[in-house]
């Protein structure tokens, strides 16, 4: 899964928060080293970077109060409250789905909003009543056919953050060379890529966040009301080459603030260093060993075409990343199509481009598949409860190979269903 003689060179920003400048010592890999659990660090950290991992972790667990920060608004008290299923750095179950909404005037995607006195378009549970956010009209307003301009509203399900440090390792170059935006190919699949102002995107469903102190901040400020500073500037915006070199620069994100009476930021460098570290360092699921009917269901699955979006293998330069996924978006069909846009902001580079469009309301990132059984409930907003579920309400750029798995026979199927069991 990895390069040992390639290290992590965000990680000596975040370790010198913690006044340690020297270089990590180098580490030898073990020959058989011990299996990974889920929940586990990366293997072969170095003594800081492990350090930092277990600080960041302590952290995500870490349940904010009001005099810490928390609100004055917001859907829950720690990061691991909608990151704990089965183990921290999870999803999480229905009941802490989280709503969305926005403002559509019907002048077309780009002119979507958040509701007044919002940060975001994420909507909070709970607050001080009467505050400038005006929570409880909020709440209200969305269940109300007759506003005016109309509301769209809809539901998200948490995603578990296991290995995804390691998209930070893919390169720009990877993600655009699967990119077909105009189906070029004519085998039905498009996909697209995203992008946050600062390089293109790799995590969160619709792909909206190129690094992991962008998919960190975001939710502090959305869900939890706690204001941060970007983490040492660009040092987040990555997307590296072989030999871990920068490609390419992005702008600073912009410091969140807020009105409560704790003094801004809520959260300091040297924790949010370590927040992005516990995620940077998770790895990823460990694979269970094939059975026969794994394998059967191993080249069912290619059959089908599911490998056309759900690519088995991404190469990085921290080597390949078996996450079964493009990171890119693609159409899912109306009945995934949730009328909720993220508007893609030009990349530094240049303009808007085919592949890079403003309208994405039924388009999602491919959800990597590594240890997905463990995962339930499934899909954006989590309505299916099982894999077969999920499968079946493919549609769309999925709407092939949904079709294709329906049409096998019972035993074919299930041997699909045990190919994703063993991920």
């Amino acid at each position: 899964m990895r390069t040992p003689a390639l290290r992590w060179v965000p990680l000596l920003l975040l370790v010198a928060c913690h006044g340690k400048s020297r270089a990590p010592a180098p580490v030898t890999p073990q020959p058989n080293p011990d299996p990974v659990e889920l929940g586990d660090p990366l293997p072969d950290l170095t003594a800081d970077e492990l350090a930092a991992f277990e600080r960041g972790r302590a952290l995500f667990t870490k349940r904010f109060k009001p005099s810490e920060g928390l609100g004055p608004v917001y859907n829950a008290t720690s990061c691991a409250s909608c990151h704990s299923t089965p183990v921290i750095g999870g999803g999480a179950q229905l009941y802490r789905n989280f709503y969305v909404a926005v403002v559509d005037p019907g002048f077309g995607p780009s002119f979507q909003s958040p509701l007044p006195g919002l940060p975001s378009l994420v909507i909070p549970a709970f607050g001080t009543p009467g505050s400038e956010h005006k929570l409880d009209a909020a709440r209200v307003s969305m269940w109300n056919p007759s506003t005016n301009p109309p509301l769209v509203v809809a539901q998200r399900n948490s995603i578990p953050v296991f290995g995804t440090g390691l998209f930070e390792f893919v390169s720009n170059t990877t993600i655009l060379a699967n990119a077909d935006p105009e189906d070029a190919d004519n085998d039905g699949i498009s996909g697209r890529y995203n992008a946050d102002g600062a390089g293109i995107g790799r995590f969160g469903l619709k792909a909206q966040s190129n690094n992991v102190e962008f998919f960190t901040r975001a939710p502090l400020m959305n869900q939890m009301g706690i204001t941060s500073d970007p983490f040492r500037g660009t040092a987040g915006t990555v997307s590296l080459a072989p030999g871990l070199a920068p490609q390419g620069t992005g702008t600073p994100n912009a410091p969140t603030r807020d009105t409560d009476p704790v003094q801004d930021p809520e959260i300091s460098p040297a924790d949010l260093g370590d927040l992005i570290a516990f995620t940077r360092f998770l790895a990823p699921p460990a694979p269970t060993p094939f059975d026969d009917a794994a394998s059967r269901g191993e080249v069912e699955f290619e059959a089908l075409g599911c490998a056309k979006c759900h690519i088995p293998e991404l190469p990085s330069s921290r080597g390949p990343v078996r996450a079964y996924t493009d990171l890119l978006l693609h159409d899912m069909g109306p009945a995934l199509a949730d009328h909720i846009n993220f508007a893609m902001p030009q990349l530094p580079q240049g303009g808007p481009t085919p592949q890079s469009p403003i309208d994405n309301g039924s388009e999602w990132r491919t959800q990597p598949l590594w240890g997905v059984s463990k995962f339930a409930p499934y899909l954006h907003d989590g309505r299916a409860e099982t894999l077969d579920d999920a499968i079946r309400i493919h549609g769309g750029e999925g709407q092939a190979a949904r079709d294709a798995y329906v049409a096998l026979p019972a035993d074919r199927r299930e041997d699909v269903l045990a190919f994703l069991r063993h991920l």
